[in-house]
C-alpha cells in the first residue's frame, strides 16, 4: 500500500490524516494475461472515503475479486457504524488495506471480520467515545477491558485445545481481535527502517535485504520489545543485526531462538542490577544465580508434556555464552571485561543423554499401515505431499519449497531436483518410482494451469492461490495438523494403544531406516538425505529390520566363534568374552558395511583398501592365516559356498593324485580340513569371524 500511496501522491508532507484520506481515493486493479503477467492500475475513485457503507457487488465489479463472486450469498454490505470519525476513517483505512493486499477475501472480510469490527466499535464507542486514534490506546489496558467486556456479552474469550502435548489455553479470534487490529495499523504506520523497530518483520526483512526465511513457517517476528532496558536492547538488536547481515550459521530461525533466551537473562541482570546500563562488571556470580533461576523455570515452567528442562538449560547457557562471546570479540560498549571462560564452566550445561533407539521419531510399519489404510479421508492438499515426503525422505520445509521444475528425467528413470536449504546444497538429485512421479506431474500439471505472477511468483507446487498466504506455500503447521485430525478421527494409534502423533519430520527419519532395510548402503543413505556428515545416517542403523536382528541374536545365543592364531576354529560366550556392545557393533557393521565374496562377507568398509578385492583369498591372505575382517555364516549363502568348495577342492585332490601331484594334493587337503571345518560349524548354524581380538579394539 505504500507502494500505491507513493505512486498516487509523490509529494511528500502529508501528515497521517491526509496519507489515510488520499489511499481510500485510489485502489490497485490488476489484470491477468493470458501468458501469465499482471499489470496493476490504479484507479481513482472517492466511493471507500464517503460511503460508511461499502457493498460487495463494487468489489466483484473489479478484476482481482471476480472470481470470488461464484456462489457468494452472504452479507450483501460493510457498514462502519460508529459516530467517532477518525475511528470511521482508521477502520476504513485497514479494511481497504486487508482487502487490496490479499490479506483478506471478500468472503472473510464481509462476514467473519465485520463481525469482529462491530464488536469492537460498540466496545470503543462506549468506552473511549473521545478517542482520536487506535495508536492512543494503552493497548495493555485496554485488551483486558475488552476481554471482560466481551464476557459480559456472554461471548467467548478463551478456548482450550487438548493435544498428546498437553492442553493449551488461548484467547479465541474475537479476544484476540483488538490486539491484532492496533498492531497491524501500527505496524502500517510506523514508517521507521526495519532494523530500528523493536519487533522485526523478515518478510521486510526478505524483501529489503535478501535475509532468507523459510516461507512455509507462519512465525514471522524476530521481537525485542521484552527487554526492559533500552540500552540492552539496543544492542541485541545491533547484534542481531550483524549477525542475520553475515549470512554466516545465523538463520532468521537461530535469531528467533536466541531473542527470547537472551531478553530472558538481560531482564534477569537489570533485576539484579538495576542501574547497569552495561555488562562490563558482569561476575560469576551473577551467572550462577541466573543458573539457578534458570533450573527453577525449566523444572516448574515448561507446560508441553514433551519439554525437556534438561534440553532448556543447556540450549539457554549455550546461548548466552555465545552471544556474551561475540559481544566480547566484536568489542561492543556493554560486553563484560571479565573473560567468558571465567563466567561460564563447561560443566555448567548439563549432558543430554544419549536417544535408545526406541525414542528415534520415525513411524513404525504398524502405523504406517494404518496410516495408508485410511489416506484417502486425509485432506486431498496432503495427500501427495505425504508421498512426497515418504518417498524422497526431504524436509517438510523442502517438499514444500518444491518448484513445477523439479521433476526431471535421466535415462529413463525419474528423480526430483530441488535446492536442499539447511545444508545449502544446489541441485540436489533424488531418484523416485514411477509413482510418485506421476502423482508429481499432476501436481505440477494443476499448478501450472492454476498459477500466474500474481499468485503463484515462485512457481510453486503446493501453493495457497487466495487469503491470507496468497503466493505462498501450504503452512508446515497445517499440514501437521491434518494429519493429525487423520489420527484422531481414525484413532490411529502405535502398538502400545497411545494415539499417534504425527509430525513431518518422521517421514524423513522413516525414509532413512526403510533404505538401510532394503540394503542400500550407508553412504548412499547419507548423500540421498543431505546429511552433511554420516553421523546422523547412522542414527538410522539402531533401527533396523527387526525380524533380521531377532535371526541375529538367535545364532549368537549359541555361541560366536573364531579363528585362533592359526587357523583353527574357536568358540566364545556372549557376555562372558564378548561385551554386549561388541555384538551390537558386529551386528551393525555386517548390516552397513560387509561385502560379500566366495568366502563369506568381509568386514573391511566398502571404502576400505582390501588389495585382494577382485578375487578375494580371504583364508589365506594374513600370512597363511584367515583375514582378519571376515565373518562367515552372516550370508545365507554361506553353506551353498563352503558346499561348493568342500566339492570342488575334493575333485581338485582326485585329479592331482591322478596326474602324480602330489605337492597339490597336500595343498589341496589342507585347504579341504578347513573347508570342512568350516561347513560343518555353518550346518549347525554358527558364526566365525577371522579374529574377534580385532573386533573388540574397534
Amino acid at each position: 500500500m505504500i507502494a500505491a500511496l507513493q505512486l498516487a501522491h509523490p509529494k511528500d508532507g502529508l501528515n497521517v490524516k491526509e496519507i489515510l484520506i488520499q489511499t481510500l481515493k485510489f485502489y490497485p486493479e490488476k489484470t491477468i494475461h493470458p501468458d501469465g503477467t499482471v499489470t496493476i492500475e490504479y484507479i481513482e475513485t472517492d466511493y471507500f472515503f464517503k460511503n460508511d457503507s461499502w457493498e460487495v457487488d463494487f468489489f466483484f465489479n473489479i478484476q482481482q475479486f471476480q472470481s470470488q463472486k461464484d456462489g457468494y450469498k452472504q452479507r450483501k454490505t460493510f457498514s462502519f457504524l460508529t459516530k467517532n470519525e477518525n475511528l470511521k476513517l482508521e477502520l476504513k483505512y485497514l479494511i481497504h488495506h486487508q482487502l487490496f493486499q490479499d490479506k483478506w477475501t471478500v468472503t472473510t472480510c464481509f462476514n467473519g471480520q465485520q463481525y469482529y469490527i462491530k464488536k469492537l466499535v460498540v466496545f470503543l464507542d462506549e468506552k473511549y467515545p473521545t478517542l482520536n486514534s487506535l495508536l492512543d490506546l494503552d493497548v495493555e489496558k485496554a485488551e483486558k477491558e475488552w476481554l471482560f467486556w466481551l464476557n459480559s456479552k456472554g461471548v467467548k474469550t478463551m478456548s482450550t485445545q487438548k493435544t498428546i502435548h498437553g492442553e493449551y489455553t488461548n484467547k479465541t479470534s474475537v479476544g484476540n481481535f483488538l490486539r491484532r487490529i492496533y498492531e497491524t495499523y501500527f505496524n502500517l504506520m510506523d514508517t521507521r527502517e526495519e532494523w530500528e523497530k523493536d519487533c522485526w518483520d523478515v518478510r521486510v526483512l526478505n524483501k529489503e535485504y535478501g535475509i532468507d526465511y523459510l516461507k512455509s513457517k507462519t512465525q514471522y517476528y524476530i521481537h525485542f520489545n521484552q527487554i526492559c532496558n533500552i540500552v540492552f536492547r539496543t544492542s541485541l538488536k545491533k547484534y542481531t543485526k550483524q549477525r542475520l547481515l553475515s549470512r554466516n550459521n545465523f538463520s532468521v530461525r537461530t535469531a528467533q531462538n536466541y531473542s527470547p533466551i537472551i531478553s530472558v537473562f538481560l531482564n534477569f541482570i537489570s533485576k539484579l542490577e538495576p542501574t547497569w546500563n552495561d555488562l562490563k562488571e558482569l561476575n560469576r556470580q551473577h551467572i550462577e544465580q541466573f543458573i539457578v533461576y534458570l533450573n527453577d523455570y525449566a523444572q516448574n515452567q515448561l507446560t508441553r508434556k514433551d519439554a525437556n528442562p534438561v534440553k532448556y538449560i543447556l540450549s539457554s547457557l549455550t546461548i548466552i555464552e555465545t552471544f556474551l562471546s561475540d559481544i566480547q570479540r566484536y568489542d561492543y560498549e556493554i560486553a563484560p571485561t571479565t573473560s567468558i571462560r571465567k563466567l561460564i564452566y563447561p560443566e555448567d550445561k548439563p549432558k543430554l543423554p544419549k536417544k535408545s533407539a526406541d525414542k528415534i521419531d520415525y513411524i513404525p510399519d504398524f502405523v504406517l499401515e494404518q496410516l495408508f489404510e485410511h489416506i484417502n479421508d486425509l485432506h486431498p492438499e496432503v495427500i501427495p505431499i505425504v508421498y512426497v515426503a515418504f518417498k524422497s525422505g526431504l524436509r517438510i520445509s523442502d517438499v514444500l519449497d518444491l518448484t513445477t521444475d523439479c521433476l526431471v528425467r535421466l535415462k529413463e528413470k525419474y528423480y526430483i531436483q530441488t535446492d536442499i536449504r539447511k545444508v545449502k546444497l544446489e541441485g540436489h538429485r533424488i531418484p523416485i518410482d514411477d509413482e510418485l512421479a506421476n502423482l508429481l506431474a499432476v501436481e505440477i500439471k494443476q499448478s501450472q494451469e492454476n498459477s500466474n505472477q500474481d499468485n503463484n511468483p515462485e512457481n510453486l507446487i503446493f501453493i495457497r492461490y487466495s487469503g491470507s498466504r496468497k503466493g505462498k506455500s501450504y503452512s508446515q503447521d497445517w499440514v501437521r495438523e491434518q494429519l493429525n485430525k487423520l489420527a484422531h478421527q481414525h484413532q490411529i494409534k502405535d502398538e502400545s494403544g497411545q494415539l499417534f502423533w504425527f509430525t513431518m519430520h518422521q517421514f524423513r527419519h522413516t525414509y532413512g531406516v526403510k533404505m538401510l532395510n532394503g540394503g542400500a548402503d550407508i553412504l548412499v543413505v547419507q548423500d540421498l538425505l543431505g546429511h552433511a556428515s554420516p553421523e546422523m545416517t547412522l542414527t538410522y542403523a539402531k533401527l533396523l529390520d527387526d525380524t533380521k536382528r531377532k535371526a541375529f541374536d538367535e545364532v549368537i545365543k549359541q555361541g560366536v566363534f573364531s579363528f585362533d592364531n592359526g587357523n583353527q576354529i574357536v568358540q566364545y560366550q556372549p557376555g562372558d568374552d564378548i561385551p554386549k556392545d561388541i555384538l551390537e557393533t558386529l551386528y551393525l557393521d555386517h548390516k552397513l558395511t560387509a561385502m560379500d565374496n566366495p568366502y563369506g562377507t568381509c568386514h573391511a568398509r566398502l571404502k576400505g583398501s582390501c588389495p585382494h578385492m577382485e578375487e578375494p583369498p580371504c583364508l589365506t591372505c594374513n600370512g597363511g592365516k584367515p583375514c582378519k575382517d571376515l565373518a562367515i555364516g552372516f550370508s545365507e549363502l554361506d553353506i551353498q559356498k563352503y558346499e561348493l568348495l568342500v566339492r570342488t577342492t575334493s575333485k581338485s585332490m582326485e585329479l592331482a593324485e591322478k596326474h602324480g601331484r602330489d605337492d597339490l594334493k597336500q595343498k589341496n587337503q589342507k585347504n579341504l580340513e578347513t573347508f570342512q571345518s568350516i561347513l560343518n560349524k555353518l550346518q549347525q548354524g554358527d558364526i566365525i569371524f577371522g579374529n574377534l581380538d580385532r573386533v573388540k579394539r574397534k
